[in-house]
């Protein structure tokens, strides 16, 4: 099989001097801690609302391959954390060389994200091309180069690729042909699923194989994995709960008649092949299901009902073990903080390593840990993975300095304060801490981080015990969250505008809850244009004023139109 293992761009001089290199790996053996010299140069680069914080930068060592590869995580990107599905596809990659031999094959990765898979493909013999967007590229590209350096028989390729339809006229396919087309958590929520199958298809020509794998977390997953085989000529190499590992190859292409592809059995066919659309159809209605359901959930009524000792309990040591589990730590000491919130017995770690899937890999994994410092109190927040909710973002620490240098003009002391999409919930301890009476709000899936997060910050050195509630954005909420029931001082939002469906949403909750005796500060920094169209309506919907602005980063205070309406009627 002739292919053109040809990088998609000729932005490929990423290759550092021998100098740089050479400084890189001195850094890197001495540690994270900044020296004198060099902290002084980052206070001196820094934002006006960067808080004083230590960070720990997030290092995940795996073991692939034979060979050590450390991963850097970025920061305010969803491309900049490793996603199950990328560890997943690496370990049948390392695991499965004698079917899938990588040695001399031309490989293209779409999505490559941290570099995680194209670091592996690379290091299995693949002339690999990493591509993902131009903003992600610097810590890809840097991830690679690190970990493949002086250990490959092909250097890997960096390269900005925008999925779409039109991609005959930049890559054709004369041109750009592959062996292998990887691909891993590239499916999740966002709005360019089309664009995606067609990018897909695009590369994936008569003569390559697509490799792609997924963990389900949405409906629109389940509606992509149908258009996916209809597009393509698939089998299911991988099936582990929610997670599943998918091959294809371009329907253009005869089958052996051996009834095999590429020299990989085909483990589903026939009746088995039924069974699983069934399965998929059912998972698919269940999803739907469980999505609605979401929007019905009410949330407790009492609320100024302290937390349960049970439920406390819970959250020092439900949350960090699922977290463990999560990631595969090996050692309880891998996770830094309170004793009480760490520690964990040898028959506990035991029988995690018992249901840990069996895709995890070998890795020591440090978790991402953020120490802030504000209202006079140190505050350690723990990041958790596969969830945008759980990873901290610029606004939430533009808003926390705003609060806590702003204490004349927003006093939070005794207040009643709602925070929409809390997140790993820094915003939320920052306001018990000033002396506010805070209900964090977030979906199921991030509570758990988000209650080990507040109540480890808060317990003891607050007024009023923080609440952590469900909150899906609506805009039914006076059915479930009554206006006479449910009223705020304040309601804080950092970073709940991105790139997500559900701005309109969004903008229902914030009037719901911005009562004509509220007052709405919502702190965003501007990355896609929709984030401008959600600002304009922002702005007709209430009564606004910039507080900040400083480049992207913006804080705005708003209050209910009714208010001045009500107030030039008692004129």
């Amino acid at each position: 099989m002739e292919s053109s293992p040809t990088c998609l761009l000729e932005d490929t001089s990423f290759l550092r001097d021998e100098e740089e290199e050479e400084d890189w790996d001195e850094e890197e053996d001495e540690g994270d801690l900044p020296t004198e010299e060099e902290d002084t140069v980052q206070k001196q680069q820094k934002p006006s609302w960067a808080p004083c914080f230590f960070h720990y930068a997030g290092k995940e060592i795996y073991s692939y391959v034979g060979q050590r590869i450390v991963i850097e995580e970025a920061f305010d990107s969803y491309a900049g954390m490793i996603w199950p599905a990328a560890l997943s596809l690496c370990h049948y990659l390392d695991t499965h060389r004698e079917q899938l031999n990588l040695v001399d094959k031309s490989v293209l990765e779409i999505g490559a994200g941290t570099g995680l898979v194209s670091i592996v493909a690379a290091l299995l013999g693949g002339w690999v091309t990493a591509t993902d967007l131009p903003e992600v590229l610097g810590n890809l590209r840097a991830n690679l180069f690190r970990n493949t350096r002086g250990r490959c028989r092909y250097t890997p390729q960096v390269a900005a690729l925008s999925w779409g339809y039109d991609l005959e006229d930049t890559y054709p396919s004369s041109v750009y042909r592959y062996d292998y087309v990887l691909a891993a958590d590239v499916v999740y929520h966002h709005d360019y699923l089309d664009e995606l199958l067609a990018t897909m298809k695009h590369f994936c020509k008569p003569g390559t194989t697509l490799i792609w794998a997924n963990k389900v977390r949405f409906g629109t997953d389940l509606s992509f994995t149908d258009n996916f085989k209809k597009a393509f000529k698939t089998s299911l190499l991988v099936e582990d709960g929610e997670l599943k590992i998918f091959m294809a190859t371009s329907r253009g292409e005869e089958e052996e008649e051996d009834g095999t592809e590429c020299g990989i059995p085909v483990p589903l066919t026939g009746e088995e092949g039924k069974e699983e659309d069934a399965e998929d159809e059912k998972n698919k209605e269940e999803l739907v299901q469980q999505e609605h359901s979401e929007t019905e959930m009410d949330v407790s009524q009492d609320r100024g009902k302290e937390e349960e000792p049970e439920g406390e309990e819970s959250l020092q040591h439900g949350g960090e073990e699922e977290l463990k589990q999560a990631v595969g730590v090996k050692n309880a000491s891998d996770i830094k903080g309170d004793p009480e919130d760490s520690a964990s017995s040898d028959e506990n770690m035991a029988e995690q390593n018992l249901v840990a899937p069996s895709w995890t890999p070998s890795i020591s994994r440090s978790l991402n840990q953020d120490m802030y410092h504000y209202a006079g109190q140190d505050i350690l927040i723990h990041e958790s993975i596969d969830s945008y909710g759980a990873v901290m973002w610029p606004a939430a620490l533009a808003l926390c300095s705003f609060l806590e240098n702003n204490r004349h003009t927003v006093d939070l002391e005794g207040k009643e304060v709602l925070e929409l999409g809390a997140g790993t919930g820094l915003v939320t301890i920052v306001a018990s801490l000033l002396g506010a009476a805070v209900t964090a709000t977030d979906l199921p899936d991030v509570l758990s981080n988000l209650r080990a997060n507040v109540m480890r910050n808060t317990r003891g050195r607050c007024r009023h015990t923080p609440r952590m509630e469900v909150l899906s954005w609506g805009y039914d909420l006076e059915r479930t969250h009554p206006s006479s029931v449910y009223r705020y001082d304040y309601v804080l939002a950092a970073d709940v505008v991105y790139h997500h469906d559900y701005l309109d949403e969004l903008l229902a909750t914030m009037k719901h809850f911005c009562g004509p005796d509220t007052t709405l500060i919502w702190a965003n920094k501007v990355r896609f244009k929709t984030d401008l169209t959600f600002t304009d309506n922002f702005t007709k919907t209430f009564n606004t004023s910039l507080l900040v602005e400083d480049g992207e980063m913006k804080i705005f205070m708003a209050t209910s139109r009714e208010t001045r309406q009500r107030r030039n009627d008692s004129l």
